[in-house]
């Protein structure tokens, strides 16, 4: 048996006679088990598809010390730092970014037999989850609509939707397009949130296919009928006595009071006056300043006059600087109306000037807007004529990009230029909404609220006033406001002794905690409300204690 070997998968050997044979063991072959890129398996023949900083990952069938891995990439060695000792697993980035379109061969140099991989560089393939809730109101159980959208189109549906995982309540599946699933999930409950999980692997019509792990949550809020303490309370405020009584009363419950205290005039100057007691009043109570300035008269030739001239936009944004500085505002927030359609880029230019000098001084900014419906820039006649001469001035994304916020002003749906109607109708709120902050990103807008009421004689005769008022006209001519459930807005008529025919649309604490659930479901920022002094006395129990 003198130097005879017995191969076992190992080399072995014996005992002699004559006592004990030292022998060598060769040590058993190595298997590549597992080769991964991107984390997809190499397809057998033809090439992988790989992001442009693809990953590689490596399964033997034993453990290997750092100096017997041998990895190469187009013919160069590939640099593998392993700590720890031997090892059964590489998980490698390899150098990159390589270019889009670019083939390339890998070459594994460990183990039995060397291993080549082909592969071609692609653009990997991007998904975008965007999570809302369905419709929100006081008695319904909460939806959420999850959209995910593919930068390519999806090799098979089915299987995508695999890789997809919703964490809470029954959800539906529905492909809108080749490139986009829609998911709807119910039996949801106030408090609690959702969250959706894509895992990597989700293959295109190109082969691209997802590189990573993506997921997006959104959180339920406990309670819809009430302004809470994380959303921003802000009051417009005018220097009546009523406005002066209901502040100093509420005061813990506004974060931020906004005076009409200033004009903004063609010049760039500003004119106005500052009401020291109510600033010193507002400081004690821990409540922000943010003055309105209005371009003067609300006159579109006086906004043109600003918007038009660099020197007169930044002279007005100096001017509001030192004004903010010599009075402690928090900041200002521009309120300019009745400016033309075509002077839309200019407006966004003031915001942006203002910004400019603002931000650094710690100075928020911010603009009120008139919002937009489908189709208004298209409209005939006197809707037409709003647009071009209200509605139509304001690019609402670039607005958001440069201010802190935009209070969008969800109230005169129905105004001084059309017949009687509700001042902010729930299904037109919502609507202008959806519309008007489509590309404006969550926690950048506000919601507007009225307290007023509007009362109609015919179209372009027009008053308004407080919630006070109404009831006291209610009473004057013995009418009874009802609730229009649809609009969720309180309304009566009236004739007059003189013949006249009154419609009269009122908002009361009522109505508005109906329409609350709105800033929740387009997660808004918070309320801006119009005007302090107006308002049910029943208001202020949707609005949270700040302090």
């Amino acid at each position: 048996m003198r130097g005879r070997l017995v191969r076992f998968g190992i080399v072995a050997g014996g005992l002699l006679a004559g006592g004990l044979v030292f022998i060598r063991l060769s040590a058993p072959a190595v298997a590549v088990q597992a080769v991964e890129l991107d984390g997809q398996r190499v397809p057998p023949r033809g090439a992988a598809e790989v992001s442009p900083t693809p990953r590689l990952h490596v399964a033997l069938s034993r453990q290997l010390a750092a100096q017997d891995w041998h990895i190469r990439l187009d013919g160069h060695l590939v640099s593998i730092p392993m700590a720890g000792g031997p090892a059964r697993f590489l998980d490698l980035a390899l150098p990159g970014p390589l270019g889009l379109g670019t083939s390339h061969r890998l070459r594994i140099e460990t183990g039995s037999r060397p291993i080549d991989v082909a592969f071609r560089v692609v653009g990997p393939l991007q998904a975008s989850v965007e999570m809302r809730f369905g419709p929100l109101a006081l008695q319904t159980v909460p939806i959420i609509r999850t959209r995910i959208h593919f930068s390519h189109p999806i090799f098979d549906q089915a299987a995508a939707q695999e890789h997809v995982r919703v964490t809470r309540g029954t959800s539906a599946y529905r492909w809108v397009d080749a490139s986009t699933l829609e998911i709807v999930s119910t039996g949801l409950s106030l408090g609690t949130s959702e969250v959706v999980m894509l895992d990597s692997g989700i293959v295109a019509a190109d082969q691209s296919f997802t590189a990573g792990f993506a997921s997006a949550g959104l959180a339920i809020p406990s309670i819809l009928s009430v302004v809470t303490p994380d959303r921003v309370v802000q009051m417009y405020y005018v220097n009546t006595p009523e406005a002066r009584a209901s502040f100093l009363a509420h005061a813990n419950q506004i974060d931020i009071l906004s005076p009409g205290w200033y004009d903004a005039n063609a010049d760039g100057s500003i004119t106005g006056s500052a009401r020291q007691t109510i600033i010193d009043a507002a400081h004690a109570r821990g409540v922000q300043i943010v003055p309105l300035v209005v371009n003067a008269d609300v006159d579109p030739d006086v906004a043109h006059a600003i918007l038009a001239d660099p020197a007169r936009r930044a002279a007005l944004a100096n001017r509001l600087v030192a004004e903010a500085q010599t009075y402690g505002y928090a900041g200002f927030q521009l309120d300019f109306e009745q400016v033309r359609w075509t002077d839309r880029n200019l407006l966004t230019a003031l915001v942006q000037d203002c910004a400019r000098v603002f931000h650094p001084v710690g100075l928020s900014l911010s603009i009120a807007v008139i919002p937009r419906l489908p189709g208004d820039e298209n409209a005939t006649g006197a809707a037409l004529d709003y647009y071009q001469a209200w509605s139509g001035a304001y690019d609402f994304p670039a607005l958001a990009r440069a201010a802190d916020y935009l209070s969008v002003m969800t109230y005169d749906q129905h105004n001084g230029v059309t017949l009687a109607g509700p001042v902010s109708g729930i299904p037109w709120m919502r609507q202008a909404l959806d519309y008007t902050l489509r590309d404006v990103p969550p926690g950048k807008a506000m919601l507007g609220l009225p307290t007023y009421y509007h009362d109609w004689t015919g179209v372009g005769h027009l008053t308004s006033s407080s919630y006070a008022d109404a009831l006291i006209l209610a009473d004057r001519y013995h009418a009874t406001p009802t609730l229009d459930p649809t609009e969720d807005e309180m309304h009566f008529s009236y004739v007059t002794r003189w013949g006249v025919h009154h419609e009269l649309w009122f908002e009361s604490g009522d109505t508005l905690r109906q329409k609350l659930p709105l800033l929740y479901e387009f997660q808004l920022r918070g309320v801006s409300v119009w005007r302090l002094g107006f308002e049910d006395p029943a208001f202020w129990d949707l609005m949270v204690p700040r302090r």
